[in-house]
Order: C-alpha cells, then sequence, then structure tokens
C-alpha cells in the first residue's frame, strides 16, 4: 500500500501551521536547518516529516515540509510550502 496523501497533507499542514505561529526572526535564525520528526498518523503507519527554511530572495522565507512512510513516497514525498514575507504576512 502507497503513501496515504491525505494523512500525509494534514500531517504537513499541522507542521506548517506550527511554523505560522513563529515570527519572522525566529524563522530567518532557522534558515538552512533541518527538522526532522517520527509521527503516528491517524491510521497507525510511521511518517517522516523533515521541515526547513530557506530564504526565498528579497528577504522571504520559504517554509517547506516533506512527509513520507519510509517506503518508495522517500523518493517523491507529499510537500507543502508556505512563503512568508517580512513584514511577517504570508503569500497567498
Amino acid at each position: 500500500m502507497g503513501l496515504d496523501k491525505e494523512i500525509a497533507a494534514a500531517l504537513a499542514e499541522a507542521r506548517l501551521t506550527e511554523w505560522r505561529r513563529i515570527g519572522y526572526g525566529e524563522l530567518r535564525a532557522m534558515l538552512d536547518e533541518q527538522d526532522v520528526r517520527q509521527v503516528v498518523g491517524e491510521d497507525g503507519k510511521r511518517y517522516s516529516v523533515v521541515s526547513y527554511a530557506l530564504d526565498d530572495g528579497d528577504g522571504r522565507i520559504r517554509m517547506s515540509v516533506a512527509v513520507d512512510d519510509g517506503a518508495w513516497s522517500a523518493f517523491a514525498p507529499s510537500v507543502r510550502d508556505q512563503i512568508m514575507n517580512p513584514d511577517g504576512t504570508f503569500v497567498e
């Protein structure tokens, strides 16, 4: 059975929601650092949730989250991202 894309997307969105609560300065300090977590999804499977912040140019920060279940999905994980402007607003 392959990656449950709905669960993977929900896990990624949950991590992005955590990051949205962090201020611009804190995110800037986290640039190029990876956070790797093992999370159990609602289906009981273990998922890897990898998140990182990258400089997206012009002071913007791209927050990216990749989720996989350790099987073939590790080669093509479910990815979600969000971009924060220097003033703390998000690009829609």
